[in-house]
């Protein structure tokens, strides 16, 4: 599928400018939180991008102590079902901003993070990363 990323307005390209020295230029998948941000300061959906990068937080926890334990620890399927609990639901609340995008944007997002290949769970794995270093610099800005 052709790539296609959406123009960004200037605020958005400032927080992502933002969030790229937060991170060090570590981000996973930039334009795709570029046009979730784009998405959501065009609905007026601040509660619903914040439940997002909430539930991209908890599920890159889950998947950091699950890659730190071996499946013969206790505890180590409690993890691994909360965190297919928890992303089950970063797809859900991912898909309020899919079918939000243009049409080019949406049929990607949903390849790329609505399917249930090995590759979409990595996808969504990247995605999470990204969305939990946004709720640690909002951490860091309430401080």
């Amino acid at each position: 599928m052709e790539e296609f990323f959406m123009e960004f307005s200037p605020e958005t390209t400032a927080v992502l400018e933002y969030l790229d020295a937060f991170t060090q230029n570590n981000l996973r998948k930039r334009n795709d939180i570029g046009s979730i941000l784009e998405a959501a300061s065009k609905l007026g959906a601040a509660a619903e991008f914040n439940n997002l990068v909430f539930v991209g937080k908890v599920s890159w926890n889950l998947y950091s102590a699950i890659r730190r334990i071996t499946p013969n620890d206790e505890g180590y399927q409690t993890l691994e079902r909360e965190f297919a609990t928890n992303m089950n639901q970063l797809r859900a609340e991912l898909l309020f901003f899919v079918t939000n995008t243009p049409d080019e944007q949406q049929q990607r997002f949903e390849q790329i993070y609505l399917g249930l290949g090995q590759g979409t769970m990595r996808n969504l794995v990247d995605l999470a990363h990204d969305l939990a270093r946004f709720k640690d610099l909002q951490a860091e800005q309430k401080r």
